[in-house]
């Protein structure tokens, strides 16, 4: 049977798991969209170079940004940081990974479909 005190112990110890697993998703959704891009930019469409860098600028912030916080949250137990100050990080990384892919994505559909026509 598992002890009040380690169940304590354990959400403590984690506090900020499902921050974690967010980082990693959006990390590896970041580098399956830039592979997508350019895997649909190399077919008969015809998107504009700097449209075409702005996007993938954008989704690559999502990657940098998800990947230094989630490096960031993995090491909590080497250098452990105020809570207060961690969790308004995580905040606004969470907010500028979700706004940089939407950036990103949509853009890309956007002239993606447009060059369809």
């Amino acid at each position: 049977m598992t002890d009040e005190n380690e169940l304590e112990r354990g959400s403590a110890e984690l506090p900020f798991a499902r921050a974690y697993d967010y980082f990693k998703h959006m990390t590896g959704v970041s580098l399956i969209s830039i592979g997508g891009v350019f895997a649909l930019i190399d077919g008969p469409t015809k998107i504009e170079r700097t449209k075409l860098l702005a996007i993938l600028a954008a989704i690559g912030l999502t990657g940098v940004i998800s990947l230094y916080q989630a490096s960031a949250l993995a090491s909590l137990e080497s250098k452990p940081v105020p809570h207060a100050k961690l969790a308004k990080q995580v905040q606004y990384s969470q907010l500028a990974a979700m706004i940089f892919l939407m950036v990103g994505l949509g853009g890309f559909i956007q002239s993606f479909s447009g060059a369809l026509k």
